[in-house]
């Protein structure tokens, strides 16, 4: 898996490091002037689209040939009710960020092919009924932090409707993934433009949850293999689903399905299905292939468009400020649209860029605390 990246670093490009910075500077000048855009006065784009036609674009968008104009209908028609989720997302993320002033709080709109990748694996999945198409995330210290900051959410004056909430901490999954998930139907009394059946979903997780995480998704993306949904090298997803059980002794929390409550057994065996695939190599290796571009203005809430290219292992942060939220998701839907397998994408609200690495380091390539944590328990069992 991926010989170009162990023990070598990534040579950078000169002619491809800028080549994003060039595409999202010419679709902020086109874009600026088709919207007319007011200083410090977001423009949150509304729905337009009905339930049924939501529904038949994700169907459209899952089976049809890109290529066609039936599919390029259905892309506008998603483009929109995902883009309308964004005031959802913002209101809901503003009173997580009130409630949790020592937590990381960040907002993201799905990407375009986790949307339909869904669609694909769960043919069943309405699009108009997906409940994560908007997600914030809370990223505490400690187990009792996590479920503190929940309880105070339940318990505060929100008027959007509880749909779901699923402990995976308690209960996590057989792929180790853990944190607690609450998924709400948002409702305002002022603006009844938004009370359309959109759903925003919260997950909460302590930094070792997202530690995990993050190392599991960055070995996805790295390897183009779809480990998040269990998808990919058995071998590997085991090597995750140990590591999740031992951080979960760590915490004083369940371990994972099918897999030892003793300490020295996971460690054993994490050891064994590393020497097999040199695991920790790959991601150090990947750790160390990464030039990132980063945006001018650092200390700043706002938007942070990601575009991460798998090829040259370059990183373009783009920064937008909290008025410019129309600008920023009509460049991401615009990146999205070339349709670039080797480009991945995403949109975050974040306070600071220092938020932005935190929570989303996979796309930083920066997994050193998962590697440190593994590293030091193998040194703890004399393993090395």
């Amino acid at each position: 898996i991926m010989p170009s990246l162990v023990g070598s670093e990534m040579c950078i490009r000169d002619r491809y490091m800028t080549n994003y910075d060039k595409i999202i500077e010419n679709l902020n000048a086109k874009l600026r002037k088709e919207l007319s855009m007011q200083p410090n006065q977001p423009i949150w784009e509304e729905p337009v689209y009905s339930g049924s036609q939501i529904q038949k674009a994700g169907k459209i968008l899952s089976s049809s040939e890109q290529s066609s104009q039936e599919y390029q209908t259905a892309l506008k028609i998603l483009n929109n009710w995902r883009s309308s989720h964004a005031y959802p997302l913002h209101v809901i993320n503003i009173t997580l960020k009130h409630q949790n002033p020592n937590s990381i709080v960040v907002q993201r709109l799905k990407r375009l092919d986790s949307i339909l990748g869904k669609i694909e694996r769960f043919p069943s999945m309405n699009l108009y009924k997906m409940q994560d198409i908007g997600g914030c995330r809370v990223i505490s210290d400690s187990i009792k932090d996590v479920y503190e900051a929940i309880n105070i959410y339940k318990s505060s004056r929100v008027r959007h409707k509880l749909i779901k909430e699923t402990d995976y901490i308690k209960n996590p999954k057989e792929s180790g993934y853990r944190s607690y998930h609450m998924i709400y139907q948002f409702h305002s009394d002022k603006k009844e433009t938004y009370n359309k059946n959109m759903f925003v979903e919260i997950q909460f997780r302590t930094k070792l949850q997202h530690v995990w995480a993050t190392a599991v998704e960055m070995m996805g993306i790295y390897t183009k293999s779809n480990l998040k949904s269990s998808q990919g090298n058995k071998d590997i997803l085991r090597f995750f689903t140990v590591a999740s059980s031992i951080f979960a002794i760590q915490e004083k929390q369940p371990v994972c399905p099918n897999t030892s409550n003793s300490l020295k057994e996971l460690i054993t065996e994490i050891h064994e299905l590393d020497q097999r695939h040199n695991i920790l190599k790959m991601l150090e290796a990947i750790k160390n292939a990464a030039h990132i571009i980063e945006p001018k203005y650092k200390n700043t809430n706002g938007y942070f468009l990601l575009v991460l290219d798998l090829e040259d292992h370059n990183l373009t942060v783009s920064m937008y400020k909290p008025s410019e939220i129309q600008l920023a998701i009509n460049i991401y839907n615009e990146i999205e649209k070339r349709n670039n397998p080797l480009i991945n994408t995403v949109l975050v609200c974040a306070n600071s860029f220092i938020t932005l690495k935190n929570a989303y380091p996979n796309y930083f390539m920066d997994i050193t605390e998962f590697l440190n944590n593994i590293k030091q328990l193998y040194r703890q069992s004399l393993l090395i």
